[in-house]
Protein backbone atom coordinates (compact mmCIF):
# COMPACT_ATOMS: atom_id res chain seq x y z
CA UNK A 1 0.00 0.00 0.00
CA UNK A 2 1.47 3.09 -0.89
CA UNK A 3 1.77 6.69 1.07
CA UNK A 4 -1.30 8.31 -0.21
CA UNK A 5 -3.31 5.20 0.73
CA UNK A 6 -2.45 4.64 3.77
CA UNK A 7 -2.85 8.76 4.79
CA UNK A 8 -6.33 7.87 2.79
CA UNK A 9 -6.98 4.83 5.46
CA UNK A 10 -5.59 6.82 8.31
CA UNK A 11 -8.00 10.42 6.84
CA UNK A 12 -11.07 7.54 7.49
CA UNK A 13 -10.23 6.18 10.64
CA UNK A 14 -10.17 9.19 12.33
CA UNK A 15 -13.57 9.99 11.00
CA UNK A 16 -14.91 7.39 12.27
CA UNK A 17 -16.32 7.72 16.07
CA UNK A 18 -14.50 4.99 17.89
CA UNK A 19 -14.54 4.81 21.47
CA UNK A 20 -11.18 3.52 23.32
CA UNK A 21 -12.37 -0.19 23.22
CA UNK A 22 -13.19 -0.36 19.19
CA UNK A 23 -9.53 1.69 18.92
CA UNK A 24 -7.85 -1.06 21.02
CA UNK A 25 -9.67 -3.84 19.58
CA UNK A 26 -8.56 -2.22 15.93
CA UNK A 27 -4.50 -2.28 17.14
CA UNK A 28 -4.43 -5.62 18.64
CA UNK A 29 -5.67 -6.57 15.17
CA UNK A 30 -3.48 -4.81 13.32
CA UNK A 31 -0.46 -5.73 15.45
CA UNK A 32 -1.25 -9.41 15.14
CA UNK A 33 -1.70 -9.08 11.45
CA UNK A 34 1.67 -7.40 11.59
CA UNK A 35 3.19 -10.43 13.87
CA UNK A 36 1.87 -12.90 11.42
CA UNK A 37 3.74 -10.80 8.22
CA UNK A 38 6.26 -10.74 10.41
CA UNK A 39 6.82 -14.62 11.05
CA UNK A 40 6.36 -15.37 7.29
CA UNK A 41 2.46 -17.11 8.65
CA UNK A 42 0.18 -17.64 5.88
CA UNK A 43 -3.56 -16.71 5.08
CA UNK A 44 -5.43 -20.15 6.22
CA UNK A 45 -6.88 -22.02 3.13
CA UNK A 46 -10.43 -20.72 2.73
CA UNK A 47 -12.44 -24.75 3.42
CA UNK A 48 -15.53 -24.91 1.54
CA UNK A 49 -18.35 -27.05 3.30
CA UNK A 50 -18.77 -30.40 1.71
CA UNK A 51 -22.29 -30.98 0.79
CA UNK A 52 -23.71 -34.75 0.76
CA UNK A 53 -24.82 -35.99 -2.71
CA UNK A 54 -27.76 -36.91 -1.99
CA UNK A 55 -28.64 -32.88 -0.69
CA UNK A 56 -31.68 -31.95 -2.22
CA UNK A 57 -32.45 -27.78 -1.46
CA UNK A 58 -35.73 -26.50 -0.41
CA UNK A 59 -37.49 -24.68 -3.47
CA UNK A 60 -36.65 -21.61 -1.65
CA UNK A 61 -33.13 -21.76 -1.83
CA UNK A 62 -32.99 -22.99 -5.75
CA UNK A 63 -35.46 -19.66 -6.34
CA UNK A 64 -33.00 -17.96 -4.19
CA UNK A 65 -29.84 -19.49 -6.45
CA UNK A 66 -31.61 -19.88 -9.67
CA UNK A 67 -34.32 -17.12 -10.15
CA UNK A 68 -36.79 -17.93 -12.51
CA UNK A 69 -35.47 -16.87 -16.33
CA UNK A 70 -38.06 -16.62 -19.32
CA UNK A 71 -37.86 -18.44 -22.42
CA UNK A 72 -36.52 -15.64 -24.86
CA UNK A 73 -33.36 -15.11 -21.68
CA UNK A 74 -30.40 -14.18 -23.75
CA UNK A 75 -27.64 -15.09 -20.92
CA UNK A 76 -24.79 -14.09 -22.94
CA UNK A 77 -25.70 -10.84 -23.22
CA UNK A 78 -26.41 -10.28 -19.57
CA UNK A 79 -23.12 -11.36 -18.81
CA UNK A 80 -21.60 -8.88 -20.90
CA UNK A 81 -23.88 -6.34 -19.57
CA UNK A 82 -22.44 -7.24 -16.19
CA UNK A 83 -19.32 -6.82 -16.87
CA UNK A 84 -19.57 -3.90 -18.78
CA UNK A 85 -21.00 -2.53 -15.29
CA UNK A 86 -18.28 -3.87 -13.02
CA UNK A 87 -15.21 -2.83 -15.43
CA UNK A 88 -16.25 0.63 -15.25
Amino acid sequence: MNTAALNNLWSYLQGLSLTATNQRWLASHLMEAAENIEKGDQKKELVFPKIPKDYVPSEKVMAMALGTLTDDADLEKEIEERWARWNK
